[in-house]
Parts: structure tokens; sequence; C-alpha cells
């Protein structure tokens, strides 16, 4: 099984972040995959975000998505719609467009399962080096620099439940599948694996480590002796590592694969748009 990836599309980011779009769905044409999934972060604007995932409606192999943070941020005062309802929303649209959400379900494709889930953060990935309150990394603010998840994220809940919430879906997908397939892939938007946030030793930089993904993520990987690889977005960073379980749990059992591979805002594109899109598809074959 051939399995693209790629992630942080951010369309509306810049004009060259709006022209990889083409670049990166003729990759894709010519790329024989069996399976495509995007792990994250296309836009906040509907238009702008169906749009996209449109461009990809003559790829024939199995499309996947999970939704990134920037996806399910509402803009505007009406309380009454939160990001609960937009990530309901970005199901609808995947259905409509020839993707499926994996935030939603689990998706089989022969022997294989694929579980996803946005995932969130509850601050396990703050950096040791600093003494800086629960209340701050609430707040999303340091030193004049925000986290912009608290303007536009609205799951009227701490992050903490969040993390929780998401969590939990993934345990659950992982369970509904597990009996059915001889691996599982997991694709998140947030980081599973503390592994793989870098940290500068240096403020605001690690501050905002703290909002790239939950340590019970990779826990929830690691206790499955089926889950090979980790797919995942956010970091902007690209990541291609084995991540050991010691750290996770007391099971013996094989490394995971952890896989990033983000587009990333384009504020000083490459020269060549499509060679940066052909490098960021980064391609898995699994034996079959």
């Amino acid at each position: 099984m051939r399995i693209g990836i790629t992630s942080d599309i951010h369309t509306d980011f810049s004009p060259s972040n709006h022209q990889i779009v083409n670049h990166l769905v003729d990759v894709v044409k010519h790329a024989d995959l069996d399976v495509l999934i995007i792990c994250g972060d296309i836009s906040p604007n509907i238009y702008t975000f169906t749009q996209t995932l449109s461009s990809f409606h003559d790829i024939k192999c199995e499309k996947l998505f999970v939704a990134g943070n920037h996806d399910i941020w509402i803009s505007g005062n009406n309380d009454r719609i939160t990001s609960n309802h937009k990530y309901s929303l970005i199901t609808k649209i995947c259905e409509e467009v020839g993707f499926h959400h994996l935030g939603d379900s689990p998706f089989i494709a022969g022997k294989v399962g694929f579980c996803g889930t946005i995932g969130w953060y509850d601050y396990t990935y703050k950096s040791d080096k600093y003494t800086i309150s629960d209340s701050s990394y609430e707040k999303k603010a340091y030193q004049g620099n925000v986290w912009n998840d608290v303007n536009f994220a609205k799951w009227k809940l701490s992050d903490q439940e969040v993390s929780a919430r998401f969590e939990a879906d993934l345990q659950t997908q992982i369970n509904n599948v597990k009996d059915k397939v001889s691996r599982i892939i997991v694709a998140i938007h947030h980081v599973p694996f503390r592994e793989c946030v870098k940290y500068r030793n240096e403020l605001p930089w690690d501050f905002f480590s703290a909002f790239m993904g939950s340590y019970g993520l990779g826990r929830i990987c690691f206790n499955e002796l089926l889950v090979t690889h980790a797919l995942f977005g956010h970091t902007h960073l690209g990541v291609f590592q084995e991540i050991s379980p010691k750290k996770y749990t007391d099971l013996a059992r094989p490394n995971i694969q952890a896989v990033c591979s983000p587009i990333g805002y384009l504020t000083n594109p490459p020269d060549d748009l499509h060679q940066y899109a052909k490098k960021m598809l980064r391609i898995i074959d699994l034996p079959d």
C-alpha cells in the first residue's frame, strides 16, 4: 500500500500557499497512491477550505483528512456557533468533496485501519526549563505574543477537557478497528510525541511549545501493538523519526514511525513551488 502524507497547506495565508495547491494536486496525480492523507490546517474560511479539498476531486485514490486547529476557528462574536459545529461541518464537507474525515470515524482499506483525530494540547509539552503558571498558558499570551486559538478556537471547554475528549475519540476508534485489521495508521493534527517538539531554550518560542500536542496521544498509540505509524501536522517542521515506546508504555513492542510533512507558511516561498510540493508529499510504502 502506497500512502501519501502532507499537512498545513494554509491556502489563504499567502499567494504562494494558494498557488501550491494545484502543484500538490499534480504531484498526487502522478504518485500512484492508494491513500492520500492530509493532516489538517487548510483554512478557517469555509469557502476556501471547501475549494481546496475540491481541487483533489480527480484523484482516484482513497482520500482521508483530519481537521487542524485553524480549520475549526470561529470568527465573529456569535456565541451560538462553536468549534464543535465547525468540526461537524467539516465532516459534511469532506463527504461532499470525496474525502473521509477521520475525526468523525475510522477508515479501513484492505487490512489497514486508519484512525484519526484533531487532537489538542493539555500543557504536558510545556518546557521544564521555566516556571510559568498554567494560568499563563490558559491565556495563551507571553510578552505580547499570542497563540490565536485563544481568540478563535471556541470549544467552551478547558484545553485539558478538549484534549481528553479527542484522546478518548482516538482510543474508541482504535478499539473499533483493531479486531478487523493487521495494522493501524494513526493520523492526528497535533503532535503525538514530545520527542517531535522542537525546543530552543529561549522564550517566547518554548512557551508556545506547550500548544503542540499532548502526551496522552502518544501513550494511546503505543498501548496498541497494531499501531505502526503516527502521522501529524501542526508543527510546520518536517519529521521522519522512529519513536521508542520507553516513555509511553511498559509493553515490549516495536518503535512507531512518526511522520510530519507540512507545507507551512510560505512567507519566503521556494523558487520552484512544484518541486517543493513534491518534496512535502511524503510517501510511505507499506508491505502487502
